[in-house]
């Protein structure tokens, strides 16, 4: 199969056990690694333009199949980058990924590719390989990932020109009695708010961020109003206290000056 990328430090033990494709990728991640086994973060650029000869869907399948033995792990951290967790066992005790001891990792170039040795069927893995790989297992390994970049294709960062659906604001109105003028109203808030956190979703995504952001603000509204309603109420039942004890106390002087015939003050 004719490949076009540069040179890179292939396994043949790996192409043998799991098939080229996978090795390839083995490769590429122990590159980024520096190590057989540890972790590293790179820009997920760096991850995908090695291989050139595979699409970006193939690697993140050939990805898939090898997390699921247990020989790496992919994992997103924030926009652009991945942390790759590595667990190779040593292939013959070679000394490093990058060297060529005893003839375990040899240099191959991709305009030159050969195939890797046939096994016998009783020795082919049945998680793995090319023609090792059981197909239903790859088939749902596809389907999973097609939809998977499916969805980051659909994955965008909020910004100033963002509206919420009218959907939603027809949800936040019938449902919860929440008023279009104040969804809007504070709509800039939850804009600033997430540009400044620099997530990525779906449109659907924000949708539901956005209602939950508004229902929270409502609640927030509705408390702070209760409590200013309490307070008033406090402080009028306070000064009529205070006006009936000043009467009272008037009424009582009064009545004292009264009985006080020569007192005459009042």
């Amino acid at each position: 199969m004719p490949l076009s990328a540069p040179n890179i430090s292939i396994a043949p033990d790996l192409a043998r056990d799991y098939g080229l494709e996978q090795a390839l990728m083995l490769a590429v991640a122990t590159e980024l690694v520096g190590a057989w086994q540890g972790r590293v973060t790179v820009q997920e650029q760096r991850l995908y333009a090695r291989a050139l000869c595979l699409s970006r869907q193939r690697q993140a399948q050939l990805l898939a199949q090898l997390a699921a033995l247990g020989l790496l792990q992919v994992q997103p951290v924030s926009p652009g980058m991945v942390i790759i967790e590595l667990n190779l066992v040593n292939p013959m005790g070679a000394s490093s990924p990058t060297t060529d001891a005893h003839g375990a990792v040899a240099q191959v170039n991709y305009g030159q590719v050969a195939a890797a040795a046939p096994k016998s069927a009783a020795s082919v893995p049945s998680m793995g390989g090319c023609g090792g790989w059981d197909r239903n297992d790859g088939d749902e390994l596809t389907r999973l990932f097609a939809a998977k970049e499916a969805q980051q294709q659909h994955l965008c960062q909020m910004d100033l020109e963002w509206q919420p659906s009218a959907n939603i604001v027809k949800i936040l109105l019938q449902q919860h009695q929440i008023s279009e003028a104040f969804a809007l109203g504070i709509k800039d808030e939850f804009v600033v708010y997430y540009m400044d956190k620099g997530r990525r979703e779906t449109p659907g995504g924000w949708d539901q961020k956005f209602l939950k952001w508004v229902k929270k603000e409502q609640v927030q509204q509705q408390t702070a109003q209760a409590r200013a309603q309490r307070q008033t109420q406090q402080q009028t039942q306070t000064s009529n206290e205070e006006v009936r004890f000043a009467a009272k106390e008037r009424r009582r002087r009064i009545t004292a000056s009264v009985l006080d015939i020569k007192n005459t003050d009042w």
